[in-house]
């Protein structure tokens, strides 16, 4: 519990472990996917297993692909895909206690990327997540934001892991 200051009963602890944790998990699914992985600055000295998310990923500067404005809404995405040619794929919001309408409303604002939207929650935040969606100021992305729950990014990463090893 030391070596990821975790400290019993501390829910503000809890809470940046398991950000980070799931945030790790979505850096090495895009690296297995062979896409530039990118988190924010504020969340680049979280600790992943033994390692601070800044040290896995890809890059700790979003590459130009947009306006500055639109850069900067970006900027506090949890975990960024880029593509080859430096263009977001994919973005991605783990929302452990956060309210998910903050990230609904960065995506909005980005959604004229051609990219992936995606909550990443507690299975038992499904509910509150669609209630938040189905509002009429996010029916433009209502059709674009999925959401993955905990096992879902588990079972991927899992899966991908298994295929590595069985590659060598």
């Amino acid at each position: 519990m030391r070596k990821f200051e975790l400290k019993p009963g501390n829910k503000k602890s809890e809470e940046q472990f398991t950000h980070g944790y799931y945030q790790g998990l979505l850096v090495e699914i895009g690296k297995f996917r062979h896409l530039t992985t990118y988190v924010p600055a504020q969340d680049q000295n979280r600790l992943f297993i033994d390692k601070k998310l800044g040290e896995i990923t890809d890059t700790t500067e979003l590459p130009d692909f947009t306006y500055d404005e639109l850069k900067r809404r970006a900027r506090t995405i949890d975990v960024i895909w880029f593509n080859e040619r430096k263009m977001p794929s994919d973005f991605y919001e783990v929302e452990h206690t956060t309210d998910i309408k903050n990230s609904l409303t960065k995506f909005y604002e980005l959604q004229d990327f051609y990219a992936g939207f995606f909550i990443v929650a507690d299975a038992s935040r499904k509910k509150e997540y669609e209630d938040k969606l189905h509002v009429s100021m996010f029916s433009p992305i209502e059709n674009r934001v999925k959401f993955l729950n905990y096992k879902q990014v588990v079972d991927l990463y899992e899966g991908l892991k298994k295929v590595e090893v069985n590659l060598w």
